[in-house]
């Protein structure tokens, strides 16, 4: 009895050495996502964008006393930008657009109303919706691009959580649409 177990345990431990492990599976590194709250959020999500627009363009420039304007302390030709309108009409979109856009000529960027006249700077914002058993989880993605032709010149994207419903109710297109309305 005691070789008919040996052999077994022997048996048993070959047969497990031929196996191949499995990988094992393995949750993402804890992270922190920023979350809006408040119209502040939106002001402080478009200074991340001008800022980095900013660096990408022209080049980080150190931080400067509030009291010195962008153009005196930039020793850069001006770039120009035309902020493209956003694609949707909600109170969102048109709130980031002009945040976005004063953050822009604050860091000494001529901003255009003429298509034709600067570098295409669009941005879209796509709301996913994550419906977990004990809550629903609104976040935003933000893709901000600055075209050259049919060339990106530069392209950013971040995630934003948004933990009010109101807020995600805002992001979504407005009913309204505007209406050519033709004949005397």
């Amino acid at each position: 009895m005691k070789i008919s177990s040996a052999l077994l345990v022997i048996l048993c431990l070959g047969l497990g050495a031929c196996t191949t492990p499995m990988p094992v599976e393995k949750g993402y590194p804890l992270t922190y996502q920023q979350k809006m709250q408040s119209a502040h959020h939106w002001d402080v999500m478009a200074i991340d964008v001008a800022d980095w627009i900013h660096d990408a363009l022209i080049g980080p420039s150190p931080k400067q006393s509030e009291g010195q304007s962008a153009a005196a302390r930039d020793d850069h030709p001006p770039v120009t930008l035309y902020v493209q309108q956003p694609r949707y009409e909600s109170s969102a979109d048109g709130a980031f657009y002009n945040l976005l856009t004063t953050h822009l000529v604050e860091r000494g960027f001529i901003v255009t109303t003429n298509p034709s006249a600067g570098y295409p700077v669009s941005y879209d914002m796509q709301v996913v919706t994550d419906r977990l058993p004990e809550t629903t989880k609104h976040e935003v993605i933000l893709n901000v691009s600055v075209m050259n032709a049919e060339r990106y010149l530069i392209r950013y994207s971040n995630v934003y959580y948004i933990g009010d419903k109101s807020q995600y109710i805002a992001m979504q297109p407005s009913a309204s649409r505007i209406i050519e309305v033709v004949g005397p």
